[in-house]
């Protein structure tokens, strides 16, 4: 059987926004479809997943996929609705891409995830992680155009990210001088897909990162609809044994999110989000709160844990996002004792001055 490909010459189907350069673009029929599951590393993964449930859902495929120039980023954006922890973000323990390619040497592709994005070049976009995959798999050489589904799950490795609101999910095909691309889907609740807020349309970002133009296929549903295969998981947060508490307080901006376990000897992986903050991000801690959250007039911020604080802990800054990252062994005193934890950030605890500061809601153990 001959396949016959969909061309779009000169993309003169294309809508293209601003000064964007014409892409190689072309689209071209999925024969056939594959699944495959790593870990963070690209490590195939043959064990039963550990990711949370799927919070946003754009799996539904065309049956189409669109060639991709090797280095550019194709950014596809919409919405994450708040999944119940009452907190600005999401906790992302894995996600999935989709690709379609001939049959090539081994494919590498990368995924990065942005927030406050809402296509169209908008300037401020936030970076909050990237991967890069080697070695995934390519077409079959008895098909002329074979589609993987590939599912990442980060589940305790350290690399879980935050996302919400309006986000942005961009992919690059790296392998040069190849026949590859990623697959296209269908609209907001359409075929299988959850509310994701998608639209009809997609950035390409030029290799640097700055705005290349602003694309579509034609329209929706005379030509397949401009948004890419992808899922995301999460709703594992708070950590087993930790509830978040104290949401909303007066003048505190910052959000504090757990993953793990709160148990003897377990882990607790804590991350804080900064909103664009420079300061060194840290974890205060006591077994006594106030009776009453202390709000503190003169620097607009409001105190759960008691002062002094018996435990401060540490955090480092994710070198792409906006939230610093903790991992904590629970101690077997601790395992059993209720906690108040309060994300601040502040130079204070690192010999500094205390303002510019900001607090968090806080996480309680037991």
């Amino acid at each position: 059987m001959k396949f016959r490909e969909f061309l779009l010459p000169s993309c003169a189907l294309l809508l293209l926004v601003g000064s964007a350069i014409c892409q190689d673009l072309r689209l071209l029929p999925v024969t056939g479809e594959s699944h495959l599951t790593i870990d963070a590393s690209g490590r195939r993964s043959d064990t039963r997943l550990s990711h949370g449930s799927s919070i946003w859902n754009n799996l539904a495929y065309s049956g189409w996929y669109s060639r991709m120039t090797s280095g550019y980023i194709w950014l596809d954006w919409g919405e994450l609705a708040d999944q119940g922890n009452g907190l600005p973000d999401e906790v992302i323990d894995g996600f999935t891409f989709a690709y379609a390619t001939e049959y090539n040497p081994d494919i590498t592709w990368a995924v990065y995830f942005f927030d406050s994005c809402s296509g169209w070049g908008d300037p401020s976009t936030v970076p909050e992680a990237g991967f890069v995959f080697t070695g995934l798999p390519s077409g079959n050489p008895w098909w002329p155009i074979w589609g993987w589904t590939v599912t990442v799950d980060l589940t305790g490795s350290g690399l879980e990210f935050l996302l919400g609101g309006q986000i942005g999910i961009g992919q690059s095909m790296i392998t040069p001088g190849i026949i590859c691309g990623a697959m296209i889907g269908y609209p907001p609740d359409v075929a299988g897909n959850g509310p994701t807020g998608t639209e009809d349309a997609f950035d390409i970002l030029y290799p640097s990162g700055a705005h290349c133009g602003t694309y579509w296929f034609g329209g929706y549903p005379a030509a397949p609809y401009a948004s890419f295969i992808f899922e995301l998981f999460g709703a594992s947060d708070p950590a087993t044994g930790t509830a978040y508490s104290d949401i909303g307080l007066q003048g505190n901006d910052a959000a504090l999110y757990t993953l793990g376990e709160w148990a003897d000897g377990e882990t607790v992986r804590f991350l804080l989000r900064k909103n664009g903050m420079a300061q060194d991000g840290w974890i205060a801690a006591n077994w006594i709160r106030y009776w009453q959250p202390w709000h503190l007039p003169g620097l607009d911020i409001t105190l759960v844990p008691r002062i002094p604080f018996p435990v401060v802990l540490p955090m480092t800054p994710d070198p792409v996002g906006d939230f610093a990252r903790c991992t904590h062994t629970v101690g077997t005193a601790g395992a059993h004792l209720r906690i108040y934890l309060q994300g601040a950030i502040t130079d204070y605890f690192n010999g500094g001055p205390l303002a510019p500061v900001d607090l968090s809601n806080t996480v309680v153990s037991n």
